[in-house]
Protein backbone atom coordinates (compact mmCIF):
# COMPACT_ATOMS: atom_id res chain seq x y z
CA UNK A 1 0.00 0.00 0.00
CA UNK A 2 1.59 3.44 -0.98
CA UNK A 3 -0.35 7.13 -1.24
CA UNK A 4 -1.01 7.06 -4.79
CA UNK A 5 -3.05 4.15 -4.10
CA UNK A 6 -4.78 6.14 -1.32
CA UNK A 7 -4.87 9.08 -3.33
CA UNK A 8 -6.81 6.97 -6.45
CA UNK A 9 -8.82 5.60 -3.94
CA UNK A 10 -10.11 9.09 -2.79
CA UNK A 11 -10.34 10.43 -5.47
CA UNK A 12 -12.54 7.92 -7.39
CA UNK A 13 -14.48 7.91 -3.77
CA UNK A 14 -15.28 11.48 -4.39
CA UNK A 15 -16.23 11.56 -7.98
CA UNK A 16 -17.65 7.87 -8.20
CA UNK A 17 -16.25 7.78 -11.65
CA UNK A 18 -13.12 6.60 -12.44
CA UNK A 19 -12.50 9.01 -15.68
CA UNK A 20 -13.27 11.71 -13.87
CA UNK A 21 -10.83 10.58 -10.72
CA UNK A 22 -8.26 10.02 -13.61
CA UNK A 23 -8.95 13.58 -14.77
CA UNK A 24 -8.41 15.04 -11.09
CA UNK A 25 -5.62 13.38 -10.78
CA UNK A 26 -3.57 13.91 -14.12
CA UNK A 27 -3.49 9.90 -14.99
CA UNK A 28 -4.94 7.88 -17.48
CA UNK A 29 -8.44 6.02 -16.05
CA UNK A 30 -6.65 2.37 -16.59
CA UNK A 31 -3.52 3.57 -13.94
CA UNK A 32 -6.45 4.63 -11.67
CA UNK A 33 -8.29 1.74 -11.84
CA UNK A 34 -4.85 -0.84 -11.15
CA UNK A 35 -3.99 1.44 -7.83
CA UNK A 36 -7.65 0.87 -6.12
CA UNK A 37 -7.43 -3.19 -7.62
CA UNK A 38 -4.05 -3.23 -5.89
CA UNK A 39 -5.63 -1.42 -2.61
CA UNK A 40 -8.26 -4.24 -2.72
CA UNK A 41 -6.08 -6.67 -2.87
CA UNK A 42 -3.75 -5.36 -0.40
CA UNK A 43 -6.91 -5.04 2.09
CA UNK A 44 -8.82 -8.17 1.06
CA UNK A 45 -12.19 -6.82 -0.09
CA UNK A 46 -13.57 -4.63 -2.98
CA UNK A 47 -13.78 -0.97 -1.98
CA UNK A 48 -16.56 -0.22 -4.82
CA UNK A 49 -19.51 -1.86 -6.73
CA UNK A 50 -19.01 -0.85 -10.19
CA UNK A 51 -21.63 -1.58 -13.33
CA UNK A 52 -21.67 -0.17 -16.54
CA UNK A 53 -23.63 2.56 -15.12
CA UNK A 54 -22.67 3.83 -11.82
CA UNK A 55 -19.80 3.26 -9.23
CA UNK A 56 -20.94 3.51 -5.51
CA UNK A 57 -18.91 3.04 -2.31
CA UNK A 58 -18.83 -0.82 -0.39
CA UNK A 59 -19.26 -0.63 3.46
CA UNK A 60 -15.24 -1.37 3.10
CA UNK A 61 -14.78 1.71 0.74
CA UNK A 62 -16.98 3.70 3.16
CA UNK A 63 -14.81 2.98 6.14
CA UNK A 64 -11.44 3.32 4.24
CA UNK A 65 -12.39 6.87 3.20
CA UNK A 66 -14.05 7.80 6.55
CA UNK A 67 -10.64 6.86 8.57
CA UNK A 68 -7.80 7.53 5.98
CA UNK A 69 -9.25 10.59 4.07
CA UNK A 70 -8.63 12.86 6.94
CA UNK A 71 -5.51 11.47 7.84
CA UNK A 72 -4.08 11.93 4.35
CA UNK A 73 -4.84 15.24 4.34
CA UNK A 74 -3.08 16.01 7.29
CA UNK A 75 0.13 13.87 6.14
CA UNK A 76 0.29 15.55 3.17
CA UNK A 77 0.32 18.97 4.43
CA UNK A 78 2.45 17.94 6.99
CA UNK A 79 5.13 16.91 4.41
CA UNK A 80 4.84 19.52 2.44
CA UNK A 81 5.37 22.15 5.96
CA UNK A 82 8.59 19.79 6.16
CA UNK A 83 10.00 19.78 2.91
CA UNK A 84 9.18 24.04 2.59
CA UNK A 85 10.73 24.00 6.18
CA UNK A 86 13.76 21.65 4.85
CA UNK A 87 14.05 23.71 1.86
CA UNK A 88 14.20 27.17 3.67
CA UNK A 89 11.02 28.52 2.92
CA UNK A 90 8.13 29.89 4.72
CA UNK A 91 5.34 27.30 6.16
CA UNK A 92 2.12 27.82 4.02
CA UNK A 93 -1.63 28.25 4.45
CA UNK A 94 -4.04 28.33 1.57
CA UNK A 95 -7.31 30.31 2.02
CA UNK A 96 -10.12 29.76 0.37
CA UNK A 97 -12.76 32.81 -0.92
CA UNK A 98 -15.50 33.18 -3.31
CA UNK A 99 -16.36 36.46 -4.49
CA UNK A 100 -15.20 39.54 -2.95
CA UNK A 101 -13.22 37.66 -0.77
CA UNK A 102 -12.99 39.03 3.00
CA UNK A 103 -14.24 42.33 1.53
CA UNK A 104 -12.88 45.40 3.32
CA UNK A 105 -11.00 43.27 6.05
CA UNK A 106 -8.97 41.03 3.80
CA UNK A 107 -6.34 44.14 4.06
CA UNK A 108 -6.23 44.27 7.54
CA UNK A 109 -6.21 40.81 8.07
CA UNK A 110 -3.16 39.70 6.27
CA UNK A 111 -1.17 42.75 7.42
CA UNK A 112 -2.09 41.54 11.37
CA UNK A 113 -1.82 38.25 10.70
CA UNK A 114 1.58 38.44 8.89
CA UNK A 115 2.60 40.33 11.89
CA UNK A 116 1.90 38.04 14.03
CA UNK A 117 2.95 34.66 12.44
CA UNK A 118 5.92 36.08 10.23
CA UNK A 119 6.85 32.39 9.88
CA UNK A 120 4.23 31.41 7.64
CA UNK A 121 3.36 32.74 4.47
CA UNK A 122 -0.70 33.06 3.58
CA UNK A 123 -1.46 31.85 0.13
CA UNK A 124 -5.47 33.19 -1.23
CA UNK A 125 -7.41 31.02 -3.70
CA UNK A 126 -10.43 31.65 -5.88
CA UNK A 127 -13.32 28.86 -5.16
CA UNK A 128 -16.39 28.79 -7.07
CA UNK A 129 -19.67 28.31 -5.87
CA UNK A 130 -19.28 24.68 -6.97
CA UNK A 131 -15.33 23.89 -5.15
CA UNK A 132 -16.34 26.70 -2.25
CA UNK A 133 -16.95 23.52 0.71
CA UNK A 134 -15.30 20.61 -1.70
CA UNK A 135 -12.08 22.35 -1.51
CA UNK A 136 -12.11 22.37 2.04
CA UNK A 137 -13.11 18.75 2.56
CA UNK A 138 -10.41 17.68 -0.18
CA UNK A 139 -7.71 19.77 1.14
CA UNK A 140 -7.05 21.87 -1.42
CA UNK A 141 -7.06 24.83 0.60
CA UNK A 142 -7.28 24.68 4.75
CA UNK A 143 -10.04 27.04 5.06
CA UNK A 144 -12.62 28.67 3.22
CA UNK A 145 -13.89 31.98 3.51
CA UNK A 146 -17.67 31.01 2.47
CA UNK A 147 -21.60 31.21 2.58
CA UNK A 148 -23.01 29.82 5.40
CA UNK A 149 -25.47 27.23 6.17
CA UNK A 150 -22.43 24.51 5.76
CA UNK A 151 -22.53 22.97 2.51
CA UNK A 152 -21.10 19.25 3.52
CA UNK A 153 -20.50 17.40 5.90
CA UNK A 154 -17.61 17.11 7.99
CA UNK A 155 -16.90 20.62 7.99
CA UNK A 156 -16.93 23.14 11.02
CA UNK A 157 -17.16 27.24 10.85
CA UNK A 158 -16.66 29.84 13.21
CA UNK A 159 -18.53 32.57 14.49
CA UNK A 160 -20.01 34.45 11.41
CA UNK A 161 -18.31 37.40 10.34
CA UNK A 162 -20.61 39.53 8.70
CA UNK A 163 -24.16 39.04 7.41
CA UNK A 164 -24.90 40.66 4.24
CA UNK A 165 -28.56 42.31 3.12
CA UNK A 166 -29.77 40.14 -0.04
CA UNK A 167 -29.40 41.35 -3.49
CA UNK A 168 -31.21 40.23 -6.73
CA UNK A 169 -29.25 40.67 -9.24
CA UNK A 170 -31.55 41.49 -12.20
CA UNK A 171 -30.94 43.38 -16.39
CA UNK A 172 -31.34 47.29 -16.30
CA UNK A 173 -34.50 46.93 -18.08
CA UNK A 174 -35.77 44.79 -15.66
CA UNK A 175 -39.15 45.70 -14.24
CA UNK A 176 -38.20 44.39 -10.52
CA UNK A 177 -36.07 47.76 -10.68
CA UNK A 178 -39.22 50.06 -9.94
CA UNK A 179 -40.56 47.65 -7.26
CA UNK A 180 -38.79 49.21 -4.37
CA UNK A 181 -37.94 46.31 -1.80
CA UNK A 182 -38.87 42.91 -3.61
CA UNK A 183 -41.25 40.65 -2.26
CA UNK A 184 -39.94 37.24 -2.85
CA UNK A 185 -43.01 35.73 -4.22
CA UNK A 186 -42.55 37.81 -7.20
CA UNK A 187 -39.33 34.79 -7.58
CA UNK A 188 -42.16 32.50 -8.92
CA UNK A 189 -42.09 34.99 -12.19
CA UNK A 190 -38.87 34.79 -13.12
CA UNK A 191 -36.06 31.75 -13.25
CA UNK A 192 -32.61 31.66 -11.06
CA UNK A 193 -29.33 30.55 -11.73
CA UNK A 194 -28.83 26.97 -10.88
CA UNK A 195 -25.75 24.95 -9.07
CA UNK A 196 -23.62 22.19 -10.63
CA UNK A 197 -25.75 19.24 -9.05
CA UNK A 198 -24.12 17.48 -6.06
CA UNK A 199 -21.37 20.41 -5.60
CA UNK A 200 -23.35 21.20 -2.19
CA UNK A 201 -25.69 19.77 0.30
CA UNK A 202 -29.80 20.44 -0.05
CA UNK A 203 -29.91 23.22 2.72
CA UNK A 204 -27.41 25.15 0.94
CA UNK A 205 -28.90 25.51 -2.34
CA UNK A 206 -32.85 26.34 -0.79
CA UNK A 207 -31.39 28.70 0.88
CA UNK A 208 -29.29 30.57 -2.07
CA UNK A 209 -30.76 29.09 -5.28
CA UNK A 210 -33.85 28.03 -3.78
CA UNK A 211 -36.52 26.15 -6.13
CA UNK A 212 -40.10 28.01 -4.29
CA UNK A 213 -40.93 31.40 -2.53
CA UNK A 214 -41.47 31.54 1.06
CA UNK A 215 -45.27 30.33 0.75
CA UNK A 216 -44.02 27.69 -1.88
CA UNK A 217 -44.49 29.20 -5.43
CA UNK A 218 -42.12 27.13 -8.04
CA UNK A 219 -39.42 29.60 -9.07
CA UNK A 220 -38.56 29.05 -12.97
CA UNK A 221 -34.84 27.32 -13.60
CA UNK A 222 -32.23 29.07 -15.50
CA UNK A 223 -28.74 28.05 -16.40
CA UNK A 224 -26.92 25.91 -14.19
CA UNK A 225 -23.09 28.35 -13.76
CA UNK A 226 -20.08 27.80 -11.60
CA UNK A 227 -18.88 30.75 -10.78
CA UNK A 228 -20.50 34.41 -9.81
CA UNK A 229 -19.39 35.96 -13.62
CA UNK A 230 -21.29 33.08 -14.92
CA UNK A 231 -23.69 34.14 -13.24
CA UNK A 232 -23.71 37.63 -14.07
CA UNK A 233 -23.07 37.07 -18.01
CA UNK A 234 -26.57 35.32 -17.49
CA UNK A 235 -27.92 37.60 -16.33
CA UNK A 236 -26.85 40.13 -18.75
CA UNK A 237 -28.65 37.98 -21.68
CA UNK A 238 -31.83 37.61 -20.16
CA UNK A 239 -30.96 33.42 -19.59
CA UNK A 240 -31.74 33.83 -15.32
CA UNK A 241 -31.00 36.27 -11.98
CA UNK A 242 -28.81 35.32 -8.95
CA UNK A 243 -29.15 36.34 -5.41
CA UNK A 244 -25.90 37.97 -4.06
CA UNK A 245 -24.34 39.70 -1.10
CA UNK A 246 -24.83 43.36 -0.91
CA UNK A 247 -21.16 43.83 -0.70
CA UNK A 248 -21.07 42.37 -4.21
CA UNK A 249 -22.77 44.58 -5.83
CA UNK A 250 -19.32 47.19 -5.86
CA UNK A 251 -17.71 44.22 -6.38
CA UNK A 252 -19.48 42.97 -9.61
CA UNK A 253 -20.89 46.37 -11.23
CA UNK A 254 -21.75 46.41 -14.57
CA UNK A 255 -23.57 48.22 -16.92
CA UNK A 256 -26.04 45.46 -18.13
CA UNK A 257 -26.76 44.90 -14.40
CA UNK A 258 -28.46 46.19 -11.54
CA UNK A 259 -28.92 45.45 -8.02
CA UNK A 260 -31.93 45.62 -6.21
CA UNK A 261 -32.80 44.59 -2.74
CA UNK A 262 -34.84 41.93 -1.71
CA UNK A 263 -36.89 40.72 1.75
CA UNK A 264 -35.60 37.72 2.27
CA UNK A 265 -32.73 36.58 5.19
CA UNK A 266 -29.72 38.20 5.08
CA UNK A 267 -26.37 35.99 3.83
CA UNK A 268 -24.37 35.00 6.82
CA UNK A 269 -20.30 34.26 5.83
CA UNK A 270 -18.16 32.90 8.30
CA UNK A 271 -14.32 30.96 7.99
CA UNK A 272 -15.01 27.00 7.39
CA UNK A 273 -12.36 24.16 8.46
CA UNK A 274 -12.79 20.62 8.30
CA UNK A 275 -14.17 18.74 11.83
CA UNK A 276 -11.06 16.66 11.80
CA UNK A 277 -8.14 19.42 11.46
CA UNK A 278 -7.79 20.12 15.16
CA UNK A 279 -4.07 23.02 14.37
CA UNK A 280 -4.26 25.53 16.38
CA UNK A 281 -3.31 28.15 13.79
CA UNK A 282 -6.70 28.09 11.90
CA UNK A 283 -8.94 29.00 15.51
CA UNK A 284 -6.23 31.90 15.89
CA UNK A 285 -6.77 32.60 12.27
CA UNK A 286 -10.91 32.56 12.94
CA UNK A 287 -10.12 34.79 16.43
CA UNK A 288 -7.92 37.26 14.67
CA UNK A 289 -10.84 37.73 11.96
CA UNK A 290 -13.38 38.01 14.48
CA UNK A 291 -11.68 41.01 16.09
CA UNK A 292 -10.99 42.76 12.97
CA UNK A 293 -14.38 42.48 12.07
CA UNK A 294 -15.92 43.75 15.33
CA UNK A 295 -13.53 46.80 14.92
CA UNK A 296 -14.90 47.61 12.06
CA UNK A 297 -18.50 47.14 12.77
CA UNK A 298 -19.33 44.25 10.21
CA UNK A 299 -19.30 41.49 12.67
CA UNK A 300 -23.15 41.02 13.62
CA UNK A 301 -23.85 41.34 17.50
Amino acid sequence: MDLKQLDCFLAVARELHFGRAAETLYMSQSSVSEAVKALERTLGGQLFDRTSRRVALTPLGEALRNGAGPAIIQLKATIEDCKRQASGKLRELKVGFIGGGFYELHQPFVTEFTAAHPEIKLEFVELTFATQYAAVSDGSVDAAFCRLPLGAAGLRHGPVIMRDQRMLCVPRDHPFIDTGLIDPELLSQVRLVRMVPGSVNQEWQDYHFPRHTPQGKPIGEGPVIRTIREAISAVSTGQGLIMLAKRAASYYATPQIAFVEIDLPAMPSALVWRTDDHRRILQEMDALLLRIARRYGIAPV
